[in-house]
């Protein structure tokens, strides 16, 4: 044992890490990652729940092939033989480890072993796409690390077995997210660049056959893409916005929890990275520079939206952190090496701690929120609100799916249920389709001042009624209860028809009375 943690420790030192960043997800009920309520929801009808009243009312499942499917798959499976939020908390176990691990697998593919500067790499697991409850992309960004160390393994024998067996590997990221895909495809095609350039054989004849050996892996993702082409709702358009974005580039690569950005980490690691640089006691290893180089670039200039999808420019800063760690070489003696190592344990500690405990203060809201829910009927109808006055400098985003859990405890419908055509299996049955979010632009709750005009479908008084909440128009003829989540602030006033029958700690819960207006034509 001493001769494997003399030998070996960083790879003790990864294990150390993973277990410390897995940790939090095993304290608590519920993470509070603001996307997690959906997906639960989501698993709890895709294992049975769609087809049972009084969801099968509301929902159904269509499978069809989409790129975002990696927990829709796998967290049912794990449900047929464990409960249903111990099968999400494994796959997001999975997920954590994988990032964990990867710049080291990486760097070990690349240099022949784990080295200390690529411990670093793990601590980009807790990045804002984790944090935020993106599973599928997270996941599959996860995978498509160790499948690139694998390809670094075994490039040299591009034999038919290789071949066929990357194929599998990028069509399975493909269906776990698109973007995991494309992350491989360039880390693949990035590295063997590098190759061509270094070896300095520009002769086609001699590069054609192991070109379209390679090219020919990724052919059956290639026509997936094509033919079975997510719809990315409507409104898809490409939007870059630097200036409202250029934090989130930055801030996305790590965090101590949601919406708590590691700046003093993230900030650390790159003086690091320059001053070893420039001091030659670092060194990119040769055959990822350019990797490194078109990651970078990529990171700059990504949207932040894409395919009907918000948040694309958070998704390639950790993913660069990641593989610039799995890049580096550190040239210093064992007792720098072990010193280093210390310090990324340090730091995964404290993460874990921090999350933890904001996890567990979210979780004690939830489970209060959920006992609440009781009193509503099985079948409600219901959606949250936030009041922005209220809450102040309170982050509201931990709330916006919290209603979603009264899909899995009530039987209950909710407008901001991820159900957008083209993007998800859950489907809403007609006329459910028309007081629900159509687009992720409308995956947003409305404010307690917006609820009276709401009320009057007053679109003229209030821009966002028509573009962001058109299906909350009438919402007093539509929905039985709503939710507004105060934090415990002075609470604003609400329309008459809103009777209160629960008084949270941070929440109240209202049963909607019909108005005059329901009864017209």
């Amino acid at each position: 044992m001493q001769d494997f943690l003399r030998r070996d420790w960083p790879l003790a030192a990864l294990g150390l890490v993973a277990f410390l960043l897995v940790l939090p997800l095993w304290l608590v009920t519920s993470p509070a990652m603001p996307d997690y309520p959906a997906h639960l929801a989501g698993f709890h009808l895709t294992a049975g729940a769609a087809a049972q009243k009084p969801l099968s009312e509301f929902y159904t499942i269509e499978w069809r092939l989409l790129p975002n499917l990696a927990s829709d798959i796998l967290v049912p499976l794990f449900a047929q033989v464990l409960p249903l939020e111990i099968a999400v908390k494994l796959f997001l176990s999975l997920t954590v480890i994988f990032w964990v691990t990867g710049a080291g697998l990486i760097h070990r593919a690349v240099t022949g072993k784990v080295g200390a500067v690529a411990l670093a790499g793990a601590l980009f697991a807790t990045n804002a796409n984790f944090t935020w409850g993106f599973l599928n992309y997270t996941f599959g960004a996860g995978l498509s690390f160790l499948a690139f160390a694998a390809w670094v393994k075994f490039r040299e024998k591009l034999t038919a077995k290789v071949i066929v067996a990357f194929t599998l590997v990028t069509f399975v990221l493909y269906v776990c997210h698109l973007f995991a895909a494309c992350i491989l495809v360039l880390l693949i095609g990035s590295y063997e660049l590098t190759a061509i350039l270094k070896a300095g054989e520009f002769d086609l004849k001699k590069l054609f056959p192991r070109a379209w050996r390679i090219a020919i892996m990724f052919v059956p993702t290639a026509a997936a893409s094509l033919f079975f082409k997510s719809a990315g709702g409507e409104g898809g358009s490409i939007e870059f916005n630097y200036g409202d974005t250029i934090g989130d580039r930055f801030g996305s690569a790590a965090q101590w929890a949601y919406g708590n950005p590691a700046y003093l980490v993230i900030g650390g690691l790159s003086i690091l990275i320059l001053a070893g640089l420039a001091y030659g006691k670092l060194r990119v290893h040769p055959a990822m520079k350019l990797t490194v180089l078109i990651l970078a670039a990529l990171t700059l200039v990504a949207p932040e939206w894409a395919l009907g999808g918000w948040g694309v420019d958070m998704r390639l800063p950790p993913v660069l952190g990641v593989i610039t760690f799995a890049s580096l070489q550190l040239r210093a003696d064992k007792r720098i090496a072990m010193g280093f190592g210390a310090l990324v344990v340090l730091i995964a500690g404290i993460n874990a701690a921090t999350l933890t405990t904001d996890w567990r203060s979210h979780d004690k809201q939830f489970q209060e929120f959920r006992a609440a829910t009781r009193v509503m009927p099985p079948g409600s109808k219901l959606f949250t609100v936030l009041d922005g006055d209220a809450l102040s400098d309170i982050s509201d985003q931990p709330y916006w799916h919290m209603a979603e859990f009264a899909i899995v405890d009530r039987g209950a419908f909710t407008p901001l249920m991820f159900t957008t055509k083209g993007q998800h299996i859950v489907q809403l049955k007609r006329p459910y389709d028309q007081i629900a979010a159509a687009t992720a632009q409308q995956g947003s709750p409305p404010d307690a001042t917006e609820l009276t005009n709401l009320s009057l479908g007053r679109e003229d008084a209030d821009p966002d009624i028509k573009e962001v909440f058109p299906y909350l128009k009438y919402f007093q003829c539509r929905f039985d209860y709503a939710v507004i989540v105060h934090g415990g602030g002075q609470q604003a006033d609400v329309p008459a028809f809103l009777q209160l029958v629960h008084s949270g700690s941070f929440f109240s819960l209202y049963k909607i009375h019909p108005t005059g207006i329901c009864a017209a034509p």
